[in-house]
């Protein structure tokens, strides 16, 4: 089941887990006690306009109708230490069709034909997973959603990315949860199948087996809490990320500071991969109002490396349409954000701004980026209207040395579970 390699994972990790599982208390992995449906419509308009006239404008406007699945667990007649081994089954259909005309041109929402040059006119996405469980241990088999550096969930776009894979979660303790796990295929948000995970690096392409990991979380406090994780993409790299957290909150003021630190480093001999990321970001709000404050800089001797697929590492510190991840960049950003519940309850404003440089083109040049971005959302309130959600998204990118585009996402998102 599990082909972690044993330098890598020592065996006694996997043989602490399952005899862990009947100390566990808390319950972080919860399942729902009756059957989940959640039936969801997204329409997604998504322009980008490059102000160099030699480039292709990109983008695609598409409506989806997506339908998950999610099964209680139910006991079976196999029992340990007087507790039930548990099963259940969850599954995901997701389809879009191509409203706007064919761009001809790769616009990372819809299937692009790199032969005919031209967008897939719909697409579809499906998969199932097996759940056995056990007192507070969940193993899963399939279909699989991850929220963890190097394989997220990402609604950016139009369909959801997922993986497939097996993966076994336990909360050891009140403080201590533990999640192992072996991803073999990836399914990007712009494709309909599961595939290798692969990397690119000037022109050469390599294909993974497997992405192998743990990930362990730790609540010292109600306020403080930290996260490790460890990934092998075999083959490829090995990543370690360090989060630390912490909050405060009294009243009407609240303040949260976050500490990241990533470090991929190659696995083998076909890519030169060295590379860190260190991130920092300060929260304040107070009362309706956020402010906050983000650095990140990119060490070592590599840009910090991305799997193919447009697959976002949304647990960076500055994560935005272009990526500040290039090497040796150094990038700050401002947020503020204001929740309009006192006058218009349901919609709320972010504007972020970040600045990134000391990073240089392929030609050696010194270079620099900046993008804005304005995010509105707003959830109808009605009763009638229950589940009906917009959002608004304008991006401006400019670059010393590059493209600079601007970009406009309209999503109309209706969500209805039962």
């Amino acid at each position: 089941m599990f082909a972690f390699k044993s330098q890598y994972f020592p065996i006694s990790v996997f043989l602490m887990l399952g005899a862990c599982s009947c100390l566990l208390q808390a319950a972080e992995i919860n399942q729902p006690i009756t059957d989940e449906w959640k039936f969801t419509l997204k329409n997604a308009y998504i322009n980008r306009d490059y102000d160099n006239e030699l480039l292709k404008d990109t983008g695609s406007w598409s409506q989806a109708a997506s339908l998950f699945y999610k099964s209680k667990m139910h006991d079976t007649p196999l029992e340990i230490a007087d507790l039930p081994i548990t099963i259940g089954a969850d599954a995901s259909v997701q389809y879009a069709v191509r409203l706007s005309s064919d761009k001809h041109v790769a616009d990372t929402v819809l299937p692009f034909d790199q032969q005919s040059q031209s967008q897939a006119s719909d697409f579809l996405k499906y998969g199932a997973t097996l759940k056995l469980g056990y007192d507070k241990t969940l193993l899963s088999i399939g279909e699989l959603w991850l929220d963890l550096p190097v394989t997220a969930v990402d609604a950016s776009r139009q369909l959801l990315a997922s993986y497939w894979g097996t993966n076994l979660k336990s909360q050891l303790t009140d403080q201590l949860y533990a999640e192992i796990g072996r991803v073999e295929k990836v399914s990007p948000r712009n494709e309909e199948d599961f595939k290798k995970f692969s990397f690119t690096s000037n022109g050469l392409t390599k294909e993974s087996d497997g992405l192998n990991y743990i990930d362990l979380r730790y609540q010292f406090t109600p306020a403080f809490k930290a996260e490790y994780y460890f990934g092998n993409l075999e083959d490829l790299y090995n990543k370690h990320y360090l989060g630390l957290e912490h909050s405060w909150k009294q009243s009407d003021f609240a303040l949260s500071s976050k500490f990241k630190y990533f470090h991929a480093k190659n696995d083998g001999n076909t890519f030169d991969i060295d590379a860190q990321n260190l991130g920092l970001l300060e929260t304040v709000k107070v009362k309706n109002h956020s402010f906050g404050l983000g650095y990140q800089q990119i060490m070592g001797q590599s840009a910090y490396p991305l799997p193919d697929g447009f697959l976002p590492e949304t647990y960076f510190i500055n994560w935005n349409a272009t990526g500040f991840f290039k090497q040796d960049e150094k990038s700050y950003h401002f947020i503020y954000g204001y929740d309009f519940k006192d006058y218009v309850p349901g919609l709320n404003a972010t504007i972020k701004y970040v600045y990134g440089d000391h990073f240089k083109t392929s030609k050696g040049e010194q270079n620099k980026e900046s993008e804005a971005n304005l995010i509105l959302n707003y959830a109808f309130q009605q009763p009638y209207l229950k589940g009906l959600a917009l959002q608004y998204i304008r991006i401006d990118y400019n670059v010393k040395h590059g493209n600079d585009f601007d970009e406009d996402r309209l999503f109309v998102n209706y969500t209805k579970k039962f």
